[in-house]
């Protein structure tokens, strides 16, 4: 299993990363994505592996609906076909400006398409990158905090999104079309030549969904690590979604018996009444509600941070800024749940704790606080981890390593059905 990736673009990166491991594959890579932007995790990712990918010796292609960033990273050349995602144009429409290109693979991020993916497989191999639980109707795949779902998508998702409480709404009304999309997103998946994931629990989601064949790749933070400089005392940093499944709840409520600052980096439809939860608990005025803040602000809040917090109470499938906390020699106190296992040591990058338990939390948070020096040693061995186990080097030798097995697979496969039907 390849390991999983994150880590700064350093001084040693584009040396180190020429010429290591293995060699682009002839002809451009196509990568197929909503939109080109900085601005969320996935197209965040995209834009950066994009560049790795290029920087590696790549010609990198990459299709839109829409671009939000003019940031074109040496050897990257953005397409924007703007129907895309229109379900009433043809697969050429849709594809726009691509429609005539002769990729050596394609890879889709955040787009599982059955039609687009008959119509380019009959020219190249067609990867899907998964960057959540996509084979879950609700998208959260856990029942209460720490129970993580085993199950595959199907019938028996309907009982449990109607009586199972795996559902997370209180507003039925989407979950059939939701348990529709689904079900074509799992049918993209069982389609393609090669699935991507960036994480032991989406592997695990996956599996559970006899995905075959399947890789997983490591992540490398998107954002640049900040430079080095003492954090502020007691300063504790929330980077995140202001959702449930997040967890800020948990953090808030842990708040009263600790002696801290809290910067809370995120927007989301629960933040008004997060600021009320709050207020009521008596520690409005300790905390400070950012909303979302771009690459380079969070940098400078991981700077002066203490530690950084991660309360989620659903799988978190990765926890990024966990990886960019650790890069900055910020040590981390995390939820024992998804995907935060791969690469937080418990005691020694940071603490690990039950999902929902707020005085556990808060005993965490507590005992990093009250020991600076125990803090600089677990932000030094998460760099350390950083730097080892999630580079972008390691990054783009997995995803080549996924590329070729892709086409290895795909050569061997009997051509599509005429006319774009499942195979």
């Amino acid at each position: 299993m390849p390991e999983r990736t994150t880590g700064p673009t350093e001084a040693g990166f584009a040396a180190g990363a020429a010429g290591h491991g293995r060699q682009a594959p002839e002809g451009p890579i196509l990568l197929v994505t909503p939109t080109w932007s900085r601005h969320g995790g996935i197209a965040a990712h995209v834009l950066t592996s994009a560049a790795a990918l290029a920087e590696r010796g790549s010609r990198v292609e990459v299709l839109v609906q829409s671009i939000e960033s003019d940031e074109r990273p040496a050897g990257v050349l953005v397409h924007e076909a703007p129907r895309l995602l229109d379900p009433a144009a043809t697969a050429l429409e849709r594809l726009g400006p691509a429609a005539t290109l002769a990729p050596s693979l394609v890879h889709f991020h955040q787009l599982e398409d059955l039609e687009l993916t008959h119509t380019l497989q009959a020219r190249a191999p067609v990867l899907f990158s998964v960057h959540g639980y996509l084979a879950c109707t609700a998208d959260e795949y856990y029942f209460k905090p720490g129970q993580e779902c085993t199950r595959s998508h199907g019938p028996m998702c309907i009982p449990n999104l109607a009586l199972g409480g795996c559902a997370h709404t209180r507003d039925p009304r989407p979950l059939p079309a939701a348990y529709r999309r689904t079900t074509r997103a799992v049918r993209g998946l069982h389609a393609s030549d090669m699935t991507i994931s960036y994480s032991s629990a989406v592997d695990r989601h996956l599996a559970a969904n006899a995905i075959e064949p399947r890789r997983i790749v490591p992540l490398f933070a998107t954002v640049a690590p900040p430079p080095e400089g003492e954090p502020a005392p007691n300063r504790v940093l929330f980077a995140g979604r202001v959702v449930p499944s997040k967890g800020l709840a948990s953090l808030i409520r842990a708040a009263p018996g600790l002696d801290a600052e809290f910067v809370v980096c995120g927007d989301g439809w629960q933040l008004e009444e997060m600021r009320r939860l709050a207020r009521t608990l008596g520690v409005g005025e300790r905390f400070d509600f950012r909303g979302w803040v771009s690459p380079q602000e969070l940098a400078h809040e991981l700077s002066l941070a203490s530690l950084l917090v991660i309360p989620s109470i659903w799988p978190e499938p990765f926890g990024l800024v966990g990886i960019e906390a650790l890069q900055a020699r910020r040590p981390v106190v995390a939820s024992a749940t998804g995907g935060i296992a791969d690469w937080l040591r418990d005691g020694v990058s940071g603490l690990l704790c039950p999902p929902g338990d707020a005085p556990a939390l808060a005993s965490a948070v507590a005992e990093l606080l009250a020991d600076p020096q125990r803090r600089r040693r677990m932000g030094e061995a998460g760099r350390r981890d950083v730097l080892e186990r999630f580079s972008p080097s390691r990054h783009t030798d997995a995803l080549l390593e996924a590329y070729a097995g892709a086409r290895a697979g795909w050569r061997m496969r009997p051509p599509a059905p005429a006319g774009g039907g499942d195979r």
